[in-house]
């Protein structure tokens, strides 16, 4: 039985590898689940203030942004009156107790928010908020 003389100076030490590769995976997968799961949010958009309210429930809302333009985005993309229209639809019939969160800007017309409004109650959605800034 031969015996190398190179196996014995080799550190038997502890394999990192696998460590080292599960907080790799580790690290991307919170980064990737913090991506998703922060709340949709329009840079361009100043909320109006407001000294009475309160803060939303725990439920996730179809958020809709009116911009100071008078353009309407749902999920970061600009939609119709009539697609915003269809969406609401779909969303009041896959949920019953679905709720809107109508995020406009102070600029806005407030004739698309009436709007807005017209669409959900056709839509036969009951729960629609409207968001500001608390004043501070």
């Amino acid at each position: 039985m031969r015996h190398d003389r190179a196996s014995d100076d080799e550190d038997l030490g502890i394999n990192m590898t696998p460590m080292i590769d599960c907080v790799f995976l580790l690290l991307i997968f919170f980064l990737a689940a913090t991506t998703f799961a922060s709340e949709e949010v329009e840079l361009d958009l100043r909320l109006p203030q407001a000294k009475s309210g309160q803060a939303g429930k725990g439920d996730k809302p179809m958020v809709v942004n009116l911009l100071a333009d008078s353009s309407i985005r749902v999920d970061g993309r600009a939609v119709t009156l009539e697609a915003l229209k269809q969406k609401l639809a779909a969303a009041g019939q896959r949920n019953p107790e679905q709720t809107v969160l109508v995020r406009g800007d102070e600029k806005a017309q407030f004739g698309i928010g009436v709007q807005v409004l017209d669409l959900c109650r056709i839509a036969k959605i009951k729960k629609v908020d409207f968001a500001a800034e608390p004043v501070k």
